[in-house]
């Protein structure tokens, strides 16, 4: 991309596409992204889109259109107190199987060694605990790749670039790589104390700052990688968090089952058969925002291809691609109540046919009531 180009992308849409989620103060030492913040808020309190350069909003755009793998970062877990703690750095390190780095560059096997930083941890949180407050020592966090895009040593190269690039020297923190599943992972185990006396406590925006951390380092080692909101991809259904799967595990057989599946069908089939069927607030909005972001990549594709440039007519088509390929904008409950309603019009029409069919006449007369022939003449 040349310098003549920097007018080609309409940057503000695309910028209000690739929004990041906002949620809660942050409460971590910021300003690690290689991405020029857009600076102050916008209406309503909300923090403003980060501002890219031309060259790093088409590589992004590119990268989003021809399906960059996302990157995953995700809180596990929480411990509280020494005991659980080390019960925790027993599992992450397979009790002693497995290497665990420390983010003062220990490599520990010993689970001896794993106790006295867990008590280390538990230590220094009850003494900065003035009030006495029931509260974590440690935040567990997974970070990956999908399955058979990048290798292990790579991710794990990357995940100890990002602790340290979030992390160190403001709240302690541990690291061990696991092949042993589909995909390799890492496990991220960090002190809710630090040792400035803030406190570890990240919030929905602080998760998205860290996947664009962690993709950057991924980037930086020749891997591609992105961390875009779902949204910015098409997707409004909610992803059923974790915290929700483990409610319906624990209430299942206890008379009070919580079964999400079951919801959804419960509540399509009341939007599938009611007279009156009703949108909800939320899935109106969704649908808005959806026909916002599709506008937003139908301008840069309409820009690109108007430059008359072999890769940016290339790029256009990839971008009228990705756009045909998003999904309906329909939360699950819609989704399966439009193919209840389809199911139900199909048999409709069945039925009325079958109806149809069993009423007309038929088309060979009755045996018993044909005239008899004349054999005498």
């Amino acid at each position: 991309m040349t310098e003549d180009d920097d007018g080609v992308l309409p940057l503000p849409s695309l910028m209000e596409a690739w929004r990041p989620p906002t949620g809660g103060k942050r409460s971590l030492r910021g300003g690690t992204l290689r991405i020029r913040s857009g600076g102050g808020k916008g209406r309503g309190g909300s923090a403003a889109a980060p501002m890219l350069s031309p060259a790093e909003a088409r590589a992004k755009l590119e990268r989003i259109v021809r399906k960059a793998p996302e990157v995953m970062v995700k809180i596990s877990g929480k411990q509280r107190g020494a005991r659980h703690l080390a019960e925790h750095f027993g599992y992450i390190s397979r009790h002693g199987k497995l290497e665990v780095r420390s983010s003062e560059g220990e490599i520990i096997t010993d689970e001896k060694r794993l106790k006295a930083i867990a008590a280390d941890w538990d230590m220094l949180d009850q003494a900065m605990n003035l009030h006495g407050k029931e509260r974590p020592t440690s935040m567990s966090m997974v970070l990956s790749m999908p399955g058979g895009t990048t290798d292990a040593a790579t991710i794990h190269d990357a995940v100890q670039a990002f602790a340290r690039v979030e992390f160190e020297g403001q709240f302690s923190y541990m690291v061990a790589l696991h092949t042993d599943t589909a995909h390799p992972h890492v496990h991220l185990t960090v002190a809710t104390q630090g040792a400035d006396g803030a406190r570890f406590n990240p919030r929905k925006a602080d998760l998205h700052h860290w996947r664009e951390t962690f993709a950057h380092e991924l980037r930086q080692r020749g891997i591609a990688a992105e961390a875009t909101p779902r949204r910015a991809r098409g997707h409004v259904q909610k992803r059923v968090r974790s915290p929700a799967h483990h409610l319906e595990a624990r209430t299942a057989g206890q008379g009070r089952d919580l079964d999400l599946n079951r919801l959804i069908e419960e509540r399509a089939q009341a939007f599938a058969r009611s007279e009156n069927p009703e949108r909800r607030v939320e899935d109106v909005l969704a649908l808005g925002r959806q026909k916002q972001i599709r506008g937003a990549y139908a301008e840069a594709a309409a820009a690109l291809a108007a430059t008359g440039k072999d890769e940016d007519r290339a790029l256009a088509e990839d971008i009228a691609g990705f756009v045909a390929d998003m999904p309906a904008a329909v939360s699950r409950r819609l989704e399966r109540a439009r193919e209840i309603m389809i199911a139900d019009r199909s048999s409709a029409a069945a039925d009325s046919r079958s109806r149809k069919s069993d009423a007309s006449p038929s088309a060979e007369p009755d045996k018993d009531k044909r005239k008899p022939l004349d054999r005498e003449r």
